[in-house]
Parts: structure tokens; sequence; C-alpha cells
């Protein structure tokens, strides 16, 4: 093969140049033709009022994902589930799905929208439920599947809530799964069903009742992980962050090998309690300070519209 000879050198050098994109530097950019247009360097209280936007920004996105997990919060306890369910009650799931997904015509979807749609499907699906249970009042499958849907119904209903009449719908959605729950305990105990007792106290509002029972069954199932990880999840939404961590870990040591998927549901959490903590510190170390007036609890309920 030639060897290749300076010219040739040259036009690879151009070709590489001229398909060069613009590339930012620290002060400025560089142009495509190599020359360095300078801009004029933040000043120091600039990029305080970065950082200071970046922690502030951390610690709600933090706060939003809490808040977004207490709207999915019933499908985990499907996830963490109960190694002791009977086939009855394995079975009773498949055939909620099967009538979820059954719900509601064509005609329906396409002229009901908002809180009467999720109504009008959720209703086809408990409403043979109920009439099953008009026949055995003991029917234990029957009773947990009439639970989860009013759960999972009051929890979907509850994003269009936007008025105190459909407030007052959602509340009594939460109160039937309860219900039903209640029933079903009298008959059969069962860590997972309380578990989610306990969430349909903590969505309807009662955030003192879902931990007070989540941390009875703490103490009455030491060894259920998924209790601690609701517990976690629980002292989390409230600030509490030490009493949060410790009973993650708790839910870590009860279920080692993940088969509630409580332990890797409270790493996750731990992971990102740990993240937060450790952009504040940094925040710290850069500014002296932080200010707390910008990322504390009021003032991210305030800025999000949320109160607990």
């Amino acid at each position: 093969m030639a060897e290749k000879g300076p010219q040739s050198t040259d036009r690879s050098a151009k070709k590489r140049l001229a398909r060069a994109k613009i590339k930012p530097t620290e002060h400025g950019i560089k142009s495509s033709k190599g020359r360095k247009v300078v801009e004029a360097a933040p000043s120091k209280a600039e990029q305080q009022k970065a950082r200071k936007q970046k922690i502030t920004g951390i610690a709600i996105g933090v706060f939003a994902v809490i808040m977004a997990l207490s709207m999915t919060l019933p499908s985990l306890t499907y996830i963490f589930g109960n190694n002791g369910q009977n086939a009855a009650e394995q079975e009773s799931a498949q055939q909620a799905s099967d009538a979820t997904d059954d719900a509601g015509t064509e005609e329906e979807t396409e002229t009901k929208t908002g809180m009467d749609l999720v109504d009008a499907n959720y209703q086809a699906v408990v409403g043979p439920l109920e009439e099953k249970l008009q026949e055995n009042a003991e029917d234990l499958a029957t009773l947990l599947n009439l639970g989860n849907d009013y759960l999972s119904w009051a929890s979907e209903a509850s994003q269009y809530a936007t008025d105190e009449d459909s407030q007052a719908h959602v509340t009594e959605l939460f109160e039937k799964a309860m219900g039903y729950y209640d029933q079903y305990l009298e008959l059969n105990d069962s860590n997972a069903v309380k578990v989610n007792r306990a969430l349909a106290q903590l969505y309807s509002g009662d955030v003192a009742a879902a931990t007070a029972a989540l941390e009875q069954l703490t103490t009455d199932a030491p060894d259920y992980g998924p209790a601690w990880a609701n517990l976690g999840y629980v002292y989390e939404m409230q600030y509490n962050q030490d009493a949060a961590k410790e009973a993650y870990n708790k839910a870590v040591e009860a279920d080692p090998d993940d088969e509630y998927g409580s332990k890797s549901f409270a790493n996750r959490r731990l992971a990102a309690m740990a993240a937060a903590s450790t952009d504040i510190s940094d925040e710290a170390d850069a500014t002296g300070s932080v200010d707390t007036t910008a990322t504390g609890p009021t003032a991210l309920d305030e800025a999000l519209g949320n109160t607990l």
C-alpha cells in the first residue's frame, strides 16, 4: 500500500473539520472552524443561585416520586403478594383481571369520560361479584376480589375528584374496600389483606390509622417483608427519614430472597433517599448552608398543592 503524503493528511484533517459540530467550552462555544467564542463567566451569585435551583428541583423531584408512588401502591400489594394465599384467592385475582378486560362496551367508552367512565367500568366488574356474594356471604375469593376492586376503583377515581361530591364518592369507595377486607379477615387471617386495608386507610386520608395498622402488623408478623416496606413508605411520606430507613432495612432482612418484591422495593427507596441526602450535603459544602425554606416539607406542600 502506498504511503500517504503530507497533502493527503492535510485533506483528511480538513474533511474532519468540515464535519465537526459546534462544541461547548467552559465559558462559551467553539465554532466549526475551531475559533473560540468567549462568553462572560457566570458570577458567584449566579452560581449559588443555580445550585439552589438544582437542590430545590431535586427535593421537589423526590417528593413528586413519593406522591406518584402513593397513586400506584395498590399494584405494589399484588407484587408483594401473600405467600399463604390459597388457590381460590389466586383464581379470584384472575377472575378480576378478566372482568376488568371485559368491562364497559365500546359505546360507553365513546360517550363516557373521566369519573363517569371509571365508575362505569368498575361497576361492571363489582356488580356480578356482589350478586355472587349474596348467594354465599362467606365466599373468600369473592370478598378478596371485591376489596381489591374497590381499592383500585377508588385509587383511579381519586384522579378525577375535583369537588366535594366527587371526593366524598372516592371516600365511600375506599370505605367499601375496607368493609370487604374486614369481612374477609373475620373469616381468614391474611397479612396481605391487612396491608391492603392499611393502604386504603392511607389513600382515604387517615395517615395516622394506616401508620398504626402497619406498625401493629410488623409487631405481629415481624418476618413479613411487605409490612415493613409499606411502613417505610408511609414514614417517608411523613418526612420521618430515620424511621423510614429503619423500616426499609427491616424489609430487606425479612425478605432476603426478594420473595415478595419488598427487598427490591426497599433497596430502591433507600438508594433514592441516599442520593437526595448526598445532593443536599454537596450543596451545603459548596455554599456553607442549605436554603431549607425552599426544600422543607411546608414549602414543598405549598408548591405542589399537597397536604398530608
